[in-house]
């Protein structure tokens, strides 16, 4: 079920009646069944799945919380992490490396016959794991206490707004709203469809509007000009942070609609002054997640300057890796180590802190300006299928030929159009509610022609989220 389809515009008003009636235990029954169905509106054999991985985890953390023996307390948290990424591997990454160790073999002259299983990844795992495993450190570092009610640890788990893309929320954050009752109030249902006409805005009028010229520059590499591939790199760019922007923004506030404020996932990440600065800003709820639980862990910047360039290396090529079961994420994730390293060895925090007193001058330009483009060569591999696909666009922008199509810029320029004013709007603002600080006229306008915008340039079928494979 995705949230810009009329299956949702059904789903979602009818769960809210019915929430609307119910006092507060019954409405975390309401929303874990609701978060149950919308899972399994994909594919209903994967909610066995979701519930024994939520079963486990809920009483592991219990007898974690319940021990003072570090030794056991310690084994415990190893089976919980054991068990998860086991799931995770299994279902996601069997394939993947069972694949490439019969090439590596065959590199080495050892032909191999490997078994291969064509699983189906059940969406939105490597949310809910993660999401899972977050709780479970949490606990066991005594940072949370352990909830007693199955009923809310599955309701934190799954509840159906973030479940299939994030945001990832920390238990300490979302878990108490959930156990204590939710007063509903005007600035919730108010900021809440605000957030969901964005999300969907950002979606429909100029995600899924670019979406079809991405796919024709990406699949002929070969064939196209160079301004054609810079312009796709360029379009690539803003249909991936507007598909899963907007779909934060629209998690976030359908959760608003039921009293329930998720974790902010983005902020405005293309003005970055440096990659420091987009990593603070693009995924939040992931970076912020592989800081705490991988990179910290791992020893940080704490042990000298090799250590913390090999400890950003490891925590990029895995949070490549978390991204899909392809060697290009793997490239994507360490390209972005090397620019956090860099970053840091020449220019420390400094940047950083330009930024955050708010000037921005000719360095700042510059600083958006290279921390842009470098975003952009690692969206390649992102984006591509193959490595061989990789490197023929990499060699066609560096081959200089052709002249750009008319059609693309057209594309490239009313994108531009849409986004960056309401970028600019929530960056002046900078509050986690997007309302726009204009007069009620003009707001009211806006919101008028957004809407009229996804009408208007609406396809037919409803274009899935480019997360939903993750």
């Amino acid at each position: 079920m995705l949230f810009n389809s009329w299956e949702f515009a059904l789903f979602l008003p009818a769960v809210l009646a019915a929430y609307y009636m119910l006092a507060h235990r019954a409405q975390n029954r309401l929303l874990l069944a609701a978060s149950y169905v919308f899972y399994g509106w994909w594919d209903y054999r994967f909610v066995t799945l979701l519930a024994f991985s939520t079963t486990f985890d809920f009483y592991l953390a219990r007898r974690i919380d319940a021990t003072e023996d570090r030794r056991r307390r310690k084994r415990l948290l190893v089976l919980s992490c054991v068990s998860n990424l086991t799931l995770l591997g299994v279902f996601k990454y069997f394939n993947f490396f069972t694949d490439s160790f019969a090439a590596a073999a065959a590199a080495l002259g050892v032909p191999l016959d490997m078994p291969t299983l064509r699983i189906i990844l059940p969406v939105g795992i490597s949310f809910y794991t993660f999401q899972s495993l977050s709780y479970i450190v949490d606990v066991y570092r005594r940072d949370l206490r352990a909830t007693g009610s199955l009923v809310d640890f599955a309701l934190f788990v799954s509840f159906f707004p973030h479940l299939v893309a994030g945001p990832i929320v920390r238990a300490t954050k979302l878990l108490p709203q959930i156990q204590m009752r939710r007063a509903i109030t005007w600035d919730h249902l108010s900021s809440g469809v605000v957030l969901i006409l964005i999300g969907l805005f950002r979606k429909v009028a100029i995600a899924d509007t670019v979406a079809p010229f991405v796919n024709e520059v990406f699949a002929r590499p070969g064939t196209e000009s160079t301004a054609n591939l810079v312009i796709g790199v360029y379009l690539f760019a803003i249909q991936i942070y507007c598909d899963f922007a907007g779909y934060s923004e629209m998690a976030r506030g359908i959760a608003r609609l039921f009293g329930i404020e998720l974790s902010e996932n983005f902020q405005q990440p293309y003005f970055s002054t440096s990659i420091t600065e987009f990593w603070r800003r693009w995924h939040i709820s992931l970076s912020t997640w592989l800081r705490d639980y991988l990179y910290i862990p791992l020893g940080g910047n704490r042990h000298g300057a090799a250590a913390t360039y090999r400890n950003l290396m490891l925590t990029m090529l895995l949070g490549g890796l978390w991204h899909g079961a392809n060697w290009t994420f793997v490239v994507w994730g360490a390209l972005h180590g090397a620019y956090l390293a860099g970053h840091k060895l020449l220019l420390g925090d400094r940047r950083d802190a330009r930024a955050d007193a708010g000037g921005f001058g000719l360095r700042a330009a510059a600083g958006l300006a290279i921390t842009l483009h470098l975003v952009c060569i690692a969206w390649i591999f992102f984006r591509a299928e193959t490595f061989g696909q990789a490197w023929q666009y990499l060699a066609g922008i560096a081959s200089l030929r052709g002249a750009p199509r008319a059609d693309l810029i057209a594309v490239l320029a009313a994108a531009l159009f849409m986004l960056v004013p309401l970028d600019l709007a929530q960056r002046k603002v900078r509050t986690s509610t997007p309302v726009l600080a204009w007069p009620w006229p003009v707001r009211a306008a806006v919101y008028a022609a957004m809407v009229l915008a996804m009408f208007a340039l609406r396809t037919d079928e409803s274009i899935p989220f480019i997360y939903f494979q993750f």
